[in-house]
């Protein structure tokens, strides 16, 4: 090893200077040497953070754990040495490493980090890659308007700059982002001048993408052998590249295609290719498109069974990728949100404190004339008295004014509360809708393609109708909750309550709740003799009573009994709906009641918003009434409620038992 000296120093920097050049770059300098510099050069030094930042470039594509931890070290050094420089680019390398895995979030977080200490130092040629990641960002976030916003600035400095090389991506990924708009023409128009551009300088490993993107509009407009064609080009360039991520969206473009061609032998073996790499990327998006194309070959083989479950598989990644975004989206807006209020409060501490400032600074001044004032000992009670009605006058002023201040305070405490709740109302809204409902639909939406396609039997389809009929009644069932929890949250509900009869309507919640139990084989069966008045709203009791049991069916396995008991003292009748399923586990039983919406899915996946329960305390309370439960892990629960009897009811009956009973063996009538 070469000691450390500053004759080291003359021998290895030209070394680095020629690694760091655009043509090494555009060249792919082999990472040995890179290996081999980073060897010798051991000093924490800047020329140490440089060598290391383009090591990490030259591995993001080949193996982004190596890639990370170059990048990691880099960025570590940088900053003990406040080396802007190389923290931008280390935290460049870093955010590419994320888009490898898939984490645009984490990515345009590192982005904009590198581009806020661009943009300080008034670096163009950095400024010009920066602002085309992120329209590639954006792009790969489905907000392809927003991505041209900063591809177009990025181009006008390449151009400025006469980089041949980085105008040729930029102008590739315009193209990219007049694709993701489905506007053709000017896709093609930018892609040939890449293409071009790239032709030229022989960059193999930028042709793969621009060969990529021209087979995508191939697809689109159903030009399959040119799509075919493209796509080939860009597979063999990405291989002779060693670009892991790439190597996988072509084999799964190639699989595409394929299929659409009718050739399902190459298309099974590119998808195999394609999940052995995603395997090792990890990169949840790929993953995504990889049940797509899978279910698309399923499909044109006719093998419809595999389809829907790889159409399942399909749906569940998607909505979990688009809720994920969606979180982060309101993750940011709430953080946009905080940091506005946080600013508006300070700037409301800092007038107060001016205030105050003034008034002290007023005081002094006071002093000091009350001292001047006593050495004239002639006119010092005229002064005095003359101070004394002035201060009573500033203090007067002073009281009013903070009691105006702490009145605009209170004022936008409420606002702020009332803009949270509202905030939390439509955060669960978004989320309801986007997951919970959108899933059954999507599914529904698979089968309906194949039978209106004619690629599947009426007698196959029936198989999955009694499936599809509870996922879509359950899905009836949140919508309800949702609407009604939201109509709550927002404006309220007025309780009409009336007298009406209990048995009634239970009677008529069963007829509809006794299909979706012998579903589940789990039998429902149901006596009461006579007529039960109570006096309450009748609706919100019929949603009371329709959560509880419909949750009982949830969590109850076949071949399981539910029990529904009521009991009537003096004032009230005490309902209880009992069950033998799986319980509720003792660390979340605090959460069944309260604000934090708590949901599982049942014994058969059913699934639910979290929002009947809450919604089901709420309505009882407002009819005068009480709800509880005990539950057991393993061995079922029992959920009880109360509602007051009408002033109608017969004295004889008060202090009735009746039972309501599925599942028992004492001889129970069954409802029809």
């Amino acid at each position: 090893m070469l000691p450390a000296n500053p004759l080291r120093r003359c021998l290895l920097v030209p070394l680095y200077l020629l690694l760091l050049t655009p043509a090494a770059r555009a060249q792919s300098p082999a990472t040995d040497s890179l290996e081999q510099a980073l060897h010798q050069h051991t000093e924490q030094d800047k020329a140490r953070i440089d060598l290391l930042n383009t090591t990490s470039r030259s591995y993001f594509t080949r193996n982004p754990v190596m890639a990370e931890k170059y990048a990691v070290e880099a960025l570590e050094i940088s900053q003990r040495l406040n080396y802007t420089k190389g923290k931008i680019w280390a935290q460049r390398n870093l955010a590419l490493v994320e888009n490898t895995r898939g984490h645009l979030d984490k990515q345009m977080q590192l982005t904009l980090s590198a581009l806020k200490l661009a943009e300080a130092v008034n670096d163009e040629h950095t400024l010009s890659i920066l602002y085309n990641d992120m329209g590639n960002i954006f792009t790969e976030q489905n907000s392809p308007r927003d991505a041209l916003i900063y591809l177009h600035k990025s181009l006008v400095i390449k151009n400025k700059l006469k980089e041949a090389p980085e105008i040729s991506k930029t102008l590739n990924n315009i193209g990219s982002a007049y694709l993701a708009l489905h506007t053709l023409d000017s896709a093609l128009h930018y892609l040939h001048q890449a293409e071009a551009i790239k032709l030229s300088l022989n960059d193999q490993r930028g042709l793969a993408y621009t060969y990529e993107n021209l087979g995508l509009v191939a697809m689109l407009q159903r030009r399959l052998p040119d799509a075919l064609r493209y796509h080939e080009l860009s597979s063999t360039c990405y291989h002779d590249a060693d670009n892991q991520l790439g190597i996988v969206k072509s084999s799964l473009n190639l699989a595409e295609v394929q299929t659409f061609m009718g050739n399902f032998s190459e298309a099974e073996k590119n998808l195999a290719h394609a999940f052995d790499v995603n395997s090792t990327l990890k990169n949840v998006k790929n993953d995504m498109i990889y049940y797509k194309i899978r279910y698309e070959l399923d499909s044109a083989r006719k093998d419809y069974q595999a389809a829907f479950q790889h159409f399942k598989a399909f749906t569940d990644r998607n909505m979990g990728f688009f809720n994920l975004e969606k979180s982060r989206q309101i993750s940011r807006s709430q953080e946009k949100y905080e940091a506005e209020k946080k600013q508006q409060e300070n700037e409301l501490l800092k007038k107060e404190q001016q205030i105050h400032l003034a008034t002290i600074q007023q005081q002094r001044i006071l002093v000091l004339s009350a001292a001047l004032l006593f050495v004239i000992l002639l006119i010092i009670t005229f002064i005095l008295y003359r101070m004394y009605k002035r201060q009573q006058v500033l203090t007067h002023a002073l009281n009013s004014k903070n009691q105006e201040v702490s009145l605009q305070n209170h004022i936008i405490l409420e606002q702020n509360t009332t803009l949270e709740s509202l905030n939390q109302v439509k955060d669960k809204i978004f989320s309801v809708i986007s997951h919970d409902l959108r899933s059954p639909l999507a599914i529904l939406e698979g089968l309906l393609f194949l039978l209106k396609d004619e690629k599947i039997e009426p007698e196959q389809f029936r198989y999955y109708t009694d499936e599809l009929w509870r996922d879509v009644k359950n899905t009836a069932y949140m919508m309800d909750n949702m609407l009604q929890w939201a109509s709550n949250q927002m404006k309220g509900i007025g309780v009409r309550a009336d007298d009406f009869d209990f048995t009634l309507l239970l009677n008529q919640e069963f007829e509809l709740l006794q299909t979706l139990a012998r579903q589940k084989d789990v039998a429902l069966h149901h006596e009461i003799n006579g007529a039960v008045l109570v006096y309450g709203d009748p609706e919100m009791i019929r949603m009371v009573v329709r959560n509880l049991i419909n949750n009982a069916i949830k969590f109850t396995p076949g071949g399981g009994r539910i029990t529904v008991s009521a009991r009537i003292d003096k004032t009230s009748v005490e309902v209880m709906v009992r069950d033998n399923g799986t319980g509720i586990p003792i660390e979340n039983q605090h959460r069944i009641f309260s604000n934090i919406y708590y949901s599982t899915n049942g014994t058969r996946n059913e699934k639910g918003c979290g929002l009947g329960l809450h919604l089901s305390k709420d309505f009882v309370e407002r009819n005068n009434g009480r709800i509880w439960f005990h539950s057991t892990p393993g061995s079922g629960s029992s959920f009880s409620f109360t509602v007051p009897l009408s002033e109608e009811t017969d004295a004889n009956v008060r202090g009735y038992t009746l039972v309501v009973q599925n599942g028992g063996t004492n001889g129970m009538s069954v409802l029809k």
